[in-house]
Parts: structure tokens; sequence; C-alpha cells
């Protein structure tokens, strides 16, 4: 058995607080809405918002150029890391990696010096009911015993067991079996990496022939043997790797997808290789002088399908794969790099890289928890990268975020409560300095505290005001100072709403839908004279000399002659009180108050004396009438008598019968006025010719009769004698 290193945690961890730095990831993520705090894809929770590198194992537990590192892959010795060593061609075993009962063990087979001579990567295999789980590693050698002789590139992979009651202990004894190695062939010198396919099958990266070897062990020989000849060996001559001495070039193999991934050292890359490719080329080159040894199988493997993942890199050196995402230390520089990978994993979604503290960075390994890992050779130290606690996944530490449960942002450099990150309900629009507005631009000072910044409110000194979407100065509030009645449409009204078109610049508004002359809007909006219109009858309330100037402002009306706006209840435009005639619409003036109007017909009652008052109601309206029997003395025939008024024959005499002046005969003229009025008179001595004896004679009219005056003197002898009698006879 080779020297044995057991040291606790306490003596690696005296270099952690010169190792423990906060690195923050060089090239910054987009940070995601994390409200439930869901890990975005691109996330890389090893680097987290930055971390602490721990230098967990040490050369106090047995370092020497430690050059990979891998988990032993069983349950029941979970937290078991090897790291394998190139200047004593050891295997440091740490228990509890990490933990605070970690302990170290350097074994070194005592046929190191050929079967693990200047170990360059290891990497766990199979399971075995001996030697629990099986491990090979690769030697960056051309077999020189560790110099006691010239070097004969009998060289290759080496199968070694985990049992710790084998490895390093069975046949260590000089002169009789060769240690406890379980199997190696010897076809690749200069080995610069390793990977697990399956059963006893390994990748291996031929440094000296720069290409890709499989090797298959098939059955090993037991512990110390040296029948190699069931081994398989299959050269990939197409796939071309380029060594950089002492850097190794490291493998992983994705089991699920059938992908390889190679560090090609030299060449700065990364390349991927689809194992699961069966449209390939065998041909077999047994005897070949690459040969050294007797196999069941040597042959050259063509046309499978490979390519290049990534370009550029500086000295890729460790793999390590984990959530379909490769990282890649680098040599070169220090770095380590995540590549997020498509569902074929032979392309590159995204990347992102840290910078560590490591001199000479080389194998990578993934932890149980999901923390990375990596062997630092020059410092002889084995590194584990420690995130800071970062809740909602936005690449910020959570000592450092100022909103640790949102992921969307983290800072708020002026302390007022608003973050610094664009994009979110609570964006800080003025980052630099501290505010307290909440509306529109958030954070920013806010002079009269009404939640609108100061550099956005129009009026930052009134608190009911802050906006003016028209700019005619009036706020867009309604509930505010001056509020703008018509807050999209520029206006200057002042008087019944504020702030709305005013054609005719009176102070009153133009009507608008919603907001009419009966809710004090401008009911004439062309006349700067007029605003109101109470009684709704459109005329203005405006006394004259205003435009159409209502005579009755508060009684709706259509009247627009003698006055305007009053009640007209003919419709004849003259108002009720002006109107001579209210309920004719076609009289309304009685200029000589007489009753009849001075509109002439077809009108009611026209007057025919519309300047003179008369009582006249006959044909002729309105006009003297004298006597009063309803015709008017232009026409009455008898103006002074009231009984008469027409002479249809026009002889003087009234048609009209009953009367001293009545025309007996109205149908024709005539004079008679003696026994009748107003007949045929021919000799006019006042009697009618009906009645005149002697109608052409007017000294008379009627017949001699004699008796009458014979009478008259038979009664005045009567009276002559009987006075004579009385005479005589005495007193």
């Amino acid at each position: 058995m080779g020297p044995s290193h057991k040291t606790g945690l306490l003596t690696s961890l005296m270099l952690v607080c010169f190792l423990a730095i906060s690195t923050i990831a060089g090239a910054s993520l987009q940070p995601a809405n994390t409200e439930e705090h869901h890990q975005p894809a691109d996330y890389v929770t090893q680097f987290g918002p930055g971390f602490a590198e721990m230098a967990i194992v040490t050369s106090a537990d047995g370092l020497d150029e430690p050059r990979d590192l891998e988990f032993h892959p069983s349950p029941l010795r979970q937290g078991e890391l090897w790291i394998v060593n190139r200047a004593t061609d050891s295997a440091t075993i740490v228990t509890n990696a990490g933990q605070e009962d970690q302990s170290s063990d350097t074994r070194q087979d005592a046929y190191g010096y050929h079967f693990m001579e200047e170990v360059s990567a290891i990497a766990f295999g199979a399971y075995h009911e001996e030697f629990d789980y099986q491990f090979a590693t690769a030697q960056e050698s051309r077999n020189t015993y560790n110099g006691q002789g010239e070097p004969n590139d009998f060289m290759g992979p080496a199968l070694w067991p985990s049992s710790l009651s084998h490895f390093a202990v069975e046949n260590q004894e000089s002169g009789g079996l060769l240690g406890s190695h379980l199997d190696m062939l010897h076809e690749s010198p200069l080995g610069m990496g390793i990977a697990h396919d399956s059963g006893n099958a390994y990748w291996y990266n031929d440094g000296f022939y720069g290409e890709l070897v499989h090797y298959d062990f098939n059955q090993d020989h037991d512990t110390g043997e040296d029948d190699h000849s069931d081994g398989a060996v299959k050269r990939f001559t197409e796939i071309s790797l380029t060594r950089v001495a002492d850097v190794p070039g490291h493998m992983e193999f994705d089991e699920e997808s059938g992908i390889l991934y190679i560090s090609d050292t030299g060449a700065g890359r990364v390349l991927w290789v689809n194992t699961s490719d069966e449209d390939f080329t065998t041909s077999d080159i047994t005897g070949s002088e690459s040969q050294m040894e007797v196999l069941a199988e040597y042959s050259e493997v063509t046309g499978v399908e490979w390519g290049i993942l990534s370009t550029g890199l500086s000295m890729p050196s460790g793999l390590a794969i984990h959530d379909n995402r490769v990282f890649v230390s680098q040599n070169g520089n220090g770095r380590i790099t995540a590549f997020n990978l498509d569902e074929s994993g032979k392309n590159v979604l995204s990347s992102r890289t840290v910078d560590t503290n490591a001199s000479s960075i080389m194998g990578l390994e993934i932890d149980f928890s999901g923390k990375l890992w990596y062997a630092d050779s020059e410092r002889n130290l084995v590194v584990r990268l420690d995130p800071f606690p970062d809740l909602d996944y936005d690449g910020v530490r959570d000592s450092q975020d100022s909103y640790p449960e949102d992921g969307r942002i983290w800072s708020d450099q002026d302390g007022d409560g608003f973050a610094d990150q664009t994009g979110t309900e609570i964006t800080d629009a003025c980052p630099a300095t501290a505010g307290t507005s909440t509306l529109g631009l958030m954070g920013c000072p806010d002079s009269d505290d009404d939640g609108w910044a100061d550099i956005s409110d129009e009026y930052p000194q009134d608190s009911t005001q802050w906006s003016d979407s028209d700019s005619d100065g009036y706020g867009d509030n309604p509930d505010g100072l001056n509020p703008d009645g018509c807050p999209y449409t520029e206006g200057y009204s002042v008087n019944d709403r504020k702030g709305c078109p005013d054609t005719d610049e009176d102070g009153y508004s133009d009507p608008t839908v919603g907001w009419g002359a009966s809710d004090g809007a401008d009911a004439f909006p062309t006349q700067d004279s007029q605003w109101s219109d109470r009684d709704s009858d459109g005329y203005g309330d405006n006394k004259y000399p205003a435009y159409m100037a209502d005579d009755c402002p508060e009684t709706h009306g259509s009247s627009q002659q003698d006055r305007l706006g009053c009640e007209d209840g003919d419709g004849d435009g003259w108002s009720n009180t002006g109107d001579a005639f209210p309920s004719d619409v076609t009289q309304w003036m009685d200029s000589d108050s007489d009753g009849h109007g001075d509109n002439p017909a077809p009108a009611t009652s026209p007057d025919a004396c519309p300047f003179i008052p008369g009582n006249s109601t006959g044909a002729i309206l309105g006009c003297p009438d004298a006597d009063g029997d309803g015709f008017s003395d232009d026409v009455d025939s008898h103006p002074e008598f009231s009984g008469l008024w027409s002479d249809a024959d026009g002889d003087g005499f009234g048609d009209q019968p009953g009367y001293e002046m009545s025309d007996d005969c109205p149908g024709s003229w005539g004079t008679s006025n003696k026994d009748k009025n107003g007949c045929l008179d021919t000799d006019g001595d006042g009697w009618s010719d009906g009645g005149d004896y002697y109608p052409n004679d007017s000294s008379r009219h009627q017949k001699l009769n004699f008796t009458p005056y014979l009478l008259v003197a038979f009664a005045s002898l009567i009276a002559l004698g009987t006075l004579i009698l009385r005479g005589r006879r005495g007193p």
C-alpha cells in the first residue's frame, strides 16, 4: 500500500479565508419574473449570482498536481471524492468531502509507476460484486516507468477496483503479481482524457496519435494479472485531437443522448460525437504499427457523425454534464463556461462564463447536490463553488438583493422603495433620485404628493391635478381644481364648464353630446352676446341689444313680431299679450280697437276701416255705423235710421219693410210718397201711378165725388137755421 494521508476538514479549511471570494458572473442574465421562484432555463445554478470558492482538499490531504476528480457513484459511498495526482501517480480518496467529518486517504499502488504513470484522468465505470464500482485512468506517459527506462509507448488506459480492500492493497509486494490493477491496454501513449461508455468499455483521448479511441477491456484479468487478449480497440481516425502537454483534454459521455463530449485542448474547441450513429464503416487494422499487443479486435472506424460544439476557448480541459448543460474549464485563463444545449445535445442555445481563482484549472465534477468542483493542479487544491443564495434566481445574491423574492428586480439605489430595473409595475423612473410618485412614472420627486412625478405633473404644486391632455390650461381630473370639462379637446370656456371649445369666446362652452344648453352650454355658440336660454325657446336671456333677446325669458314662447320668445297661442308670430286676436292665426292687429283685425280678407273678421273705429258688422266690418244697424255708414242707405240700410232701386226708400221710409216697391225705382213710398209716380204728384186716378196729371189724382160736399152744405144750412130760430125767440 502506498503512503496514506488522513486529515480532518480543519486543515483543509485553513485556506478558505483566502480563497472564498465573491465572484460575480461575467455575463449578466436577463432577470425573469419568478414570483413563484421558478428557475429560468438559462440560469446556471452552479454559478448563481456569484459564488465563494471553497478550498476543500489541499496538499495537506496528499494532493500533488491533481488533474482530475470524480465522486464515487455508489449511494452507499455518497460524498466520497476520488482525485488523481500526476506527480505521485496516486489517488486521494476524500470521505464526506466538504463535511465537518471529512477525512482523506492518498493511495499509491506499488506498480503505479506504469499503470498510473503521470495519471491525467479518472472515470468510474460498471459495478462489480467483488471490486465494487470499477474505474479507469488515463496516463499522459510514453511509459518510462517513472524515468527508469526509455519510452517504449507501451501505454494506454488502466482498469482498477474501487473497493478499498483491493485498491493499492492487493499484490503490493515486488516480484509477484502486478499490483491491484484489473486490466490495461497499450495502444495509446500520452492519454489525455477518459470517459466510461458501458460495461468495461471506455472512450480515450489518445494524445500521441491525436485520435479518439474506444477501448473495451471485456472481461478483466483480475488484480495483478496481464492477459489482454480479449481486449477490443477501435480507432476513430477522422476525429482529430490536438494535445497540449501537461493539460488534460477531458471527456464526458451523456448516456441519455449517446453524445460524447471531448475537450480538444490544442485546437481550443469542444467536440461532440454521436456514439449512437449506426451509419459508419469499420476496417480491420490488425498488425498496424500502433498495435502493441495481441487483441480480440483492432479496427478503424470512419463515417461516424460528429461536430464542433464550441470554438475560441483557451485550452479547454475539464468537462462535466448536468441538466442538459456542459461545463468546460479553460486552463489558459482560469474560466469556466456553461453551455446550455438544445434537445439534440449538438448545439448551444446560450452560455455563461465565470472567472475563478485557479492557476491551472483542469478536471471538473458536480456533486450529488449539484455543486461544481474543480482541480487546480498548480496550487494543489480541489475547490468547490458555493453559489450565494439567490431565492428568486435573478442573478443577484439575496444579501445584496433589495427584492430577494422577485426575480425581475434586485436593486434600489436611491432607497425609495422602487426598483432600478425596467419593465415592472414598480420600476423606478428616477433611479438615482429618491421620490414618492406612484402613478405614471414611479419613484420620482412628487412635490404635491398627488402620486404623479413632478417631471410629468403639469400641475406640480396642485395635488388635485396632474395632467392636461389638450394643453389648454385646465386639468384632466374632474374632481380637482379647475377641472377640464373637455379633457381631450382644447378649449377656453370658463363659465358653465372649463376648458371646452368656445367658438364665440363669450366664456360659455359650445354644446356637445351629453352637455347641452340645459346643462349650461352656450345656447348660442356663434353669438358672443347671448349664451343662456332658460326657457329653451331659441331666444336669449340677455336683454336687448343682445342678439335675439327674449322678452319673456322665463316662459317658453315662439313669438317673433311684436316681442321675441313670448307665448303665441295661435302661432302667428305675435305674442299673446301683443296679439289683438291671440286665438286667431290670421289676425293680430286692431289699430282702431274696434274688434276687427287690420289684415284684409281672407283673414278672419277683416276691418274694412282699419284705422277708423267702427261698429259695422255686416258685409263691411269695423267701419262707422251711426245708426248701429250693423251696416257701415259708407254702404248704409239710411245711416241715421237703424231700421233701414239698403235701397236696391236707389229711390231713397229703404228695402226693409215696416218703417215710415220703407219702400213699397223695392224692386223698382219710384218717387211716390203719398199713398205708397218709392213706387212709380209718373206725374210726380207724390201719388203712385197705381193709386193715382190721373197718373199723368199732377193736379189731381182721384175721380170727382160731390157727396161729401153736399153733406157739408146740408149740415151748414141746418146749423144756420138753428141760429136764426134761437135769435127770434130771444133769451
